[in-house]
């Protein structure tokens, strides 16, 4: 996700005009995040239907720890496929903001650093009301705004070096958000076990 952000930190490095085409992001990324929490919602109604929390809480947390396995043996479920880089330059910035926003909020559609995602998604499932799913699945849409809002800014605050390699500090900032990730993975999973569990 934060290669998206290219097009707006290049060259001048300016914020002024950035504003529009983050927000255009942060509407896609929430419309596509709402979509798929009414497709979340659908599940959430018939999973809570058929056991009780207690059940439902270990299920989760055991699930949350198998992916944590998963994530440490580097094999995270997710597609092979990333947003189209070339949308902007093709189709222009008035397409491309909204449509890379709708298709990286929609969540599952474009590769996972972590399983943290899967178990948010779990989580929400098992004890979210299911008329309330869509609309905390909008709050990741608009986390979503607000880190690519954060990387805008913090891109263009920084003082450009000739020596530094953008692609390189991108690969490390993505294996900084997966150690992140499959950190607090664990530690999710195990507290969703010990304090909703039917002990």
């Amino acid at each position: 996700m934060i290669g998206v952000i290219g097009p707006l930190v290049q060259g001048k490095r300016q914020l002024r005009g950035s504003v529009g085409s983050v927000a255009a992001f942060a509407l896609g990324a929430v419309a596509g995040a709402a979509t798929t929490g009414v497709l979340v919602a659908l599940l959430a109604a018939g999973v809570q239907s058929l056991a009780d929390e207690g059940a439902r809480a270990v299920a989760v947390g055991v699930a949350g720890c198998a992916l944590l396995l998963i994530d440490l043996g580097l094999r995270t479920p997710t597609v092979r496929r990333q947003t189209c880089s070339t949308w902007y330059r093709e189709r222009g910035p008035r397409f491309a903001w909204p449509v890379w926003g709708f298709d990286l909020g929609l969540g599952f559609s474009t590769i996972r650093l972590s399983s943290l995602y899967w178990l948010m998604v779990l989580f929400v499932a098992a004890f979210v009301p299911p008329v309330l799913v869509p609309l905390v699945l909008v709050f990741y849409g608009l986390g979503l705004g607000v880190v690519v809002a954060a990387a805008v800014v913090a891109q263009a605050w920084s003082a450009p070096s000739p020596a530094a390699s953008p692609g390189l500090g991108l690969l490390q900032a993505a294996a900084l958000v997966r150690l992140v990730s499959v950190a607090f993975l664990g530690v999710a999973s195990i507290l969703i076990v010990f304090s909703l569990g039917p002990w």
